[in-house]
């Protein structure tokens, strides 16, 4: 991307609260729609108003545009990507699927999401053990601290691609590496970096991908993905199962129980067209402007804002090592409280919120330095 001539020009006309001056820095939250999402939204609201079968006929083409642009951005077979409603709800059908015996692990971090630590702590009723693995002092997570808290009964690595509350990005491929060694699976909530960085799920040997649209996707609430390998299929149960879990769905026979053979059996029901048209959408604009120039222009105005907060006397507590940064930027004051922060930047109509101990800032590739420098201008 040269200099921020698109993020300047055609890519900002796409989120029309620029134009009241607001800085939206929590796209590591929820994401502001494009335009071009919203108008989709609306233009097929009205349609199922007018000529609701003519909608019907259309929106499952439009299924199948998501699909397909959502497992190219995974690095995924399209067929082996379900459509969920969230990330949780994807991390929930694998650990209620997974074939667990009493004794079993789970082993996952301290700083782990809600999403990627409760479906896991409510196994206990069967036997399932927690192992939970330290947050280094520096806000790292080691693969050799995953490997110390694993044993022969470890069954799954659930780990987040990059941690909302401290921004570190983890290495994949080594976490895969190790969890194949000892005989379990790697799950991975990949939605803090989806959107934002190029990501080969196949490739870097992930098990298992959940994921959600609103953050870094900039897409509707209430639409997710969930990856799972062929051979990662074979641990779960039949869980979450409806009249879309089958082969021949327009068949309505409730004796004709014949599960699809991929990801796809645990999409129970009617999907969220509308928003699984505006995530197409939002996706197009990704693809359009290229996964690796975002992630070019996002490390750049997060390595910008660092700088000029340091000279203001912050102090930056994401870790910035190269390779484990990511679109999130977590900074303090040495002696202001983050919530004071937090209260100046809202009345200044930037919006960030406090995370880890300090403010969280998760800027998207249209936003540039101008952006960055009228947020720190609001800070004390």
């Amino acid at each position: 991307m040269e200099g921020n001539t698109k993020a300047d020009s055609l890519y900002r006309s796409e989120f029309p609260y620029l134009a009241s001056g607001a800085v939206h820095l929590n796209h590591a939250g929820v994401s502001p729609l494009p335009l071009r999402t919203a108008d989709a939204v609306s233009q097929f609201a009205r349609l199922h108003s007018e000529q609701p079968a003519e909608a019907m006929r259309t929106a499952w083409d439009r299924l199948g545009t998501c699909r397909k642009r959502l497992a190219a951005l995974m690095s995924v077979p399209m067929d082996d990507l379900a459509i969920t409603k969230n990330t949780a709800h994807g991390i929930s059908i694998v650990a209620d699927g997974l074939d667990w015996r009493e004794g079993d692990e789970a082993v996952f971090a301290d700083c782990e999401y809600p999403a990627n630590t409760y479906p896991w702590l409510a196994q206990k009723d069967r036997g399932v053990i927690s192992k939970v693995v330290a947050t280094r002092p520096d806000g790292t997570l080691e693969p050799a601290d995953y490997a110390s808290a694993m044993s022969s009964r470890t069954r799954i690595v659930a780990v987040s691609w990059v941690q909302f509350g401290t921004g570190y990005r983890s290495d994949l491929a080594a976490l895969a590496e190790i969890a194949h060694k000892n005989g379990a699976l790697l799950l991975v909530d990949v939605i803090q970096g989806l959107g934002a960085f190029p990501l080969d799920i196949v490739g870097r040997g992930v098990d298992i991908a959940a994921t959600g649209s609103q953050k870094w996707l900039l897409g509707p609430l209430g639409v997710g993905g969930l990856y799972i390998h062929p051979n990662a299929l074979n641990h779960l149960r039949l869980v979450n199962m409806g009249s879309a879990s089958v082969k021949n769905v327009p068949a309505f026979s409730p004796l004709g129980f014949d599960p699809k053979p991929n990801a796809q059996r645990y999409e129970e029901g009617t999907p969220n067209l509308l928003g699984l048209i505006g995530l197409s959408e939002s996706l197009s604009l990704i693809e359009e402007a290229g996964i690796a120039n975002i992630a070019e222009q996002i490390l750049a105005i997060n390595r910008y804002a660092a700088e000029q907060l340091r000279r203001r006397g912050y102090e930056i507590v994401s870790p910035e090592r190269e390779g484990h940064r990511s679109g999130i930027l977590i900074f303090r004051h040495p002696t202001v409280p983050s919530e004071q922060l937090a209260t100046s930047l809202q009345a200044a109509g930037v919006i960030a919120v406090p995370r880890g101990g300090g403010i969280r800032f998760a800027p998207h590739f249209y936003l540039n330095e101008g952006d960055m420098d009228r947020a720190i201008a609001a800070l004390p």
